[in-house]
């Protein structure tokens, strides 16, 4: 890759110049600012309602007007510190978005080891949300704990011990979303320059979803990637992914039939059977495990990545599923835990790839 000439040339799709970075740093330090205070408010609020509760003053208090204005006060103060920190979060994304650093060229990535990071412009708008609550379906006695990160952000942080993680940012959005880095393409002339990103990349991750740009990326890294580079990620429901995978198929027999296979062999790779979407290990839970987790919030409880599909090299491919069905006792840690435990050695296995020449 020695540049990008549709990138130099369609300079104005790059929201750089909308950027203000002392903007940015404003508003992060105004929204950790806020986040605290809305923190500090909250456990304020708490220890207000426990004292009112006090099991010495209880029967006493009920007849009491301070303990009533207490009460309320408490509730009040509750609910302001989470609008504080609700606002606070907010804050600290937006100044995100003002200091995120862009590919201003794709030469620059020459030499460089990077983690393409492709998926629907459609997924942006929930990839650039917040958590709203802790990880696990925790109460509502955890959301101040609840995460800052984005659920673009959480997923470049796990991937980005490979390399520079980077997305082709979509045409016309204000300014970049956190968590890759972008690069920005017209709409009508992108193939070969994505192309070229997903034949040096050194991991393609690609989130599956039934749009034709997507399915023409899939068939795209098929093609010419080493099948042990390529990470499909399923945040989309079972029914999109059905739709995905039917789609694949339709484009892979129409490439295959009219277009060059892969630059080393002229031939086009098997495609790959991408396996069905796995059931939830215990669908239904018995009466006393759903009264034990507080009730079936929880338990219903999922997470925004569903899972992940690998390839064998020889293209078979595996999908592993962050089932929360599978614990026991969900709470603020058992998922993490989870995740990090089936992830693991996913990653051990990308961390030991050798370098793209």
């Amino acid at each position: 890759m020695n540049g990008n000439p549709y990138f130099l040339r369609d300079r104005e799709l790059s929201p750089r110049g909308a950027q203000s970075r002392t903007r940015g740093r404003t508003l992060l330090v105004t929204g950790w600012a806020l986040r605290l205070l809305g923190s500090a408010l909250g456990v304020a609020a708490l220890v207000i309602f426990r004292a009112v509760f006090n099991a010495d003053r209880l029967p006493d208090g009920l007849t009491q007007p301070w303990w009533w204005l207490a009460l309320l006060g408490s509730f009040a103060l509750l609910y302001a510190a989470a609008f504080v920190f609700g606002a606070g979060r907010g804050l600290v994304v937006r100044g995100k978005r003002d200091t995120a650093d862009l590919v201003e060229g794709f030469g620059q990535l020459t030499g460089t080891r990077y983690v393409l990071y492709l998926r629907p412009f459609s997924q942006d708008e929930d990839m650039a949300r917040l958590p709203d609550d802790v990880t696990g379906g925790g109460g509502n006695e955890y959301f101040f704990l609840v995460s800052g990160l984005t659920h673009e952000e959480a997923l470049v942080r796990r991937f980005r011990k490979l390399g520079r993680v980077i997305a082709i940012g979509m045409p016309g959005e204000p300014l970049p979303l956190p968590g890759a880095e972008r690069a920005y393409l017209p709409l009508d002339d992108w193939k070969d320059t994505v192309s070229g990103l997903i034949g040096g990349a050194y991991v393609v991750l690609l989130s599956a979803g039934p749009g034709p740009g997507t399915v023409w990326e899939f068939t795209e890294a098929v093609r010419l990637l080493p099948p042990e580079r390529l990470v499909l990620l399923t945040y989309c429901d079972p029914a999109a992914y059905d739709r995905f995978r039917a789609a694949v198929k339709e484009e892979y027999a129409r490439r295959s039939r009219s277009e060059p296979g892969a630059p080393d062999t002229g031939h086009w790779p098997p495609l790959p059977e991408l396996p069905d979407f796995p059931s939830p290990a215990r669908p239904v839970r018995p009466r006393w495990e759903v009264w034990l987790n507080g009730g079936r919030k929880r338990l219903r409880w999922d997470f925004a990545l569903k899972g992940l599909i690998v390839f064998s090299p020889r293209w078979d491919a595996s999908f592993i599923r962050f089932d929360p069905t599978s614990l026991r006792l969900p709470s603020v840690v058992t998922p993490g835990r989870l995740v990090r435990r089936m992830l693991g050695p996913v990653m051990e296995r990308l961390a030991a790839l050798p370098d793209r020449s």
